[in-house]
């Protein structure tokens, strides 16, 4: 199921590759207050440490087929919602498709996406060696941007992100939500 919605995406991805050269482009990096729960199937729901997260995105956004409002974009990120016996360490690589609200004429630019992605956890404490789970992750972002040039945007976004990670030698399984309150700065090229 995994591998089909990634080639759904990539084929997309292929298909508009001729418009890229005539297109808006922006790099975004930006950090924010995570809030993570750990659901596992012995111990039940476990409120993970709120922590900051940081990270960075690169984006798309079709402009010469009258595709202005819909975009793609590659988000990563990084993690730490540590528990009292643990260290959690979660990195995140997302695929999003978003749409915006579009009209040059106005600084206030509020968008929404959906996207597929990997998820990557370590778990370590000092019993056991490091250990490593990759998920496949879902995610949902709205947020709003605010241009103070045509091409400097500070921005807001909430992010949720979901995976299910198991954890083999750990024997342990487990429900990764977490809510991303993200602030950050996009530079856009080709606006």
């Amino acid at each position: 199921m995994f591998r089909r919605k990634l080639a759904v995406l990539l084929g997309i991805v292929a298909l508009c590759l001729p418009s890229l050269g005539h297109a808006e482009n922006y790099a975004a990096f930006a950090i924010g207050p995570n809030i993570a729960t750990l659901d596992t199937t012995d111990v039940g729901k476990i409120d993970l440490a709120n922590n900051l997260a940081y990270g960075a995105k690169f984006g798309h956004y079709f402009d010469d087929r009258g595709f202005n409002w819909f975009g793609l974009e590659v988000d990563m990120y990084r993690s730490a919602p540590d528990v009292k016996q643990q260290n959690i360490l979660v990195h995140s690589l997302a695929f999003n498709a978003l749409v915006r609200v579009t009209g040059y004429q106005y600084k206030v630019e509020p968008y929404a996406g959906l996207g597929i992605g990997l998820n990557m956890g370590n778990l370590s404490d000092g019993n056991f060696r490091p250990e490593a789970s990759f998920a496949p992750s879902f995610n949902v972002l709205a947020g709003i941007k605010y241009f103070v040039t045509p091409k400097i945007a500070p921005f807001i976004e909430y992010k949720y992100n979901f995976a299910h990670f198991s954890f083999s030698r750990s024997n342990i399984t487990a429900d990764y939500r977490a809510n991303l309150f993200m602030f950050g700065v996009a530079f856009h090229f080709g606006r």
